[in-house]
């Protein structure tokens, strides 16, 4: 992390991620906290309320994206702009110049009324070069599946047009290595609360000049650590004991998928022994390259003609390759069982 040039400066802190991923969550927690929110898109609908932008958006798209008043329709607009990567490029270039200016105007601002912390809330972050302006630059990211139902449920579109809108977007990896700091948001609103307010505390927490004492603490926090973490691995890896490894071993090899999914089935059916417990990888064989993790789990509980039946079933499967609903309520469970057992194993073992 690069030092600051002016240290009576406001501290600017970037912010991004996927659509769907939890931002304005994020933004909750750090507003909590005192910073003055830039919210990018916020700022984009005002300017695109103006005469001239307006004007620039119909030259470049036609008066197919303005109402009957004459102002923008903005569902209109985003159906081009996110129906292919060159179209969201597009709106990229022509918007981005307006709004880079704004931000700036207004960073200059906060600082004139002596705001220290500033959350400038970007999706395009990277893209715009605004990422150079921030002293801290923080990404919030979750699965694909998890995003594409809160897109649904936020926006009220259909499923091919939230598709499309997370396909103009960039893979985790674009993130991560761009960014100071990742939050992963699979779980639950209060869970991304916490660790917002958590990393917002972080982030303006005084520094210590002479260090002394910030090492001190950190050599006794390492310590602590250290302890707890020894506990930890003795007495769950007591419990999560890794059954059938030779199985384990030779199927994750065939499939590609990771030993900690397997040792995580093994665990959940507990009533299995080797023999049946092989037999039913070699059913999972078939159709790991085709489906999820999720699915292959209900494959393994339910059976294989019942899982079939189920994926050709649409109101249970969009593509008949993975269930986006598992109709019962025993193998969702059984499903969730395993998932979590799987990151237990990553963290004892991986």
């Amino acid at each position: 992390m690069k030092q600051r040039a002016n240290k009576n400066a406001p501290l600017v802190i970037g912010l991004t991620g996927q659509t769907g991923a939890g931002k304005s969550t994020v933004t909750e927690s750090f507003t909590e906290k005192g910073f003055v929110v830039i919210d990018c898109d916020q700022l984009t609908r005002e300017l695109q309320s103006r005469p001239e932008i307006l004007s620039m958006l119909e030259s470049a798209y036609g008066s197919q994206i303005l109402l009957e008043d004459g102002s923008l329709n903005r569902k209109m607009l985003a159906a081009i702009a996110f129906s292919e990567p060159k179209q969201t490029e597009k709106l990229n270039k022509l918007m981005l110049p307006p709004i880079c200016e704004e931000i700036k105007h207004r960073i200059a601002q906060a600082q004139a009324d002596g705001k220290k912390y500033i959350l400038l809330d970007a999706p395009t972050l990277f893209e715009s070069g605004l990422d150079k302006i921030c002293d801290r630059r923080i990404s919030v990211l979750a699965s694909e599946d998890v995003r594409l139902q809160r897109i649904l449920a936020r926006d009220k579109i259909d499923e091919e047009a939230a598709r499309r809108r997370m396909s103009a977007q960039h893979p985790d990896s674009y993130y991560t290595v761009r960014s100071d700091f990742v939050l992963r948001n699979n779980g639950t609103r209060e869970e991304l609360l916490r660790d917002g307010r958590s990393l917002a505390a972080e982030l303006t927490r005084p520094v210590n000049q002479d260090g002394r004492t910030a090492i001190i603490t950190l050599v006794c926090i390492v310590a602590v650590i250290a302890i707890i973490t020894g506990i930890y691995q003795i007495t769950f890896r007591m419990v999560y004991q890794r059954d059938y490894p030779e199985t384990v071993a030779a199927q994750s090899e065939q499939t590609g998928l990771p030993e900690s999914y397997y040792f995580a089935l093994a665990y959940c059916d507990k009533t299995e022994n080797e023999a049946d417990f092989a037999a039913k990888l070699e059913m999972l064989a078939q159709y790991a390259a085709g489906t999820d993790l999720k699915t292959l789990s209900v494959f393994y509980y339910a059976g294989e003609q019942q899982t079939l039946d189920w994926l050709a079933d649409s109101a249970y499967s969009a593509d008949g390759l993975k269930l986006d609903v598992i109709p019962d309520t025993a193998a969702e469970e059984f499903a969730g069982q395993v998932e979590s057992a799987q990151k237990m194993y990553e963290n004892l073992y991986e």
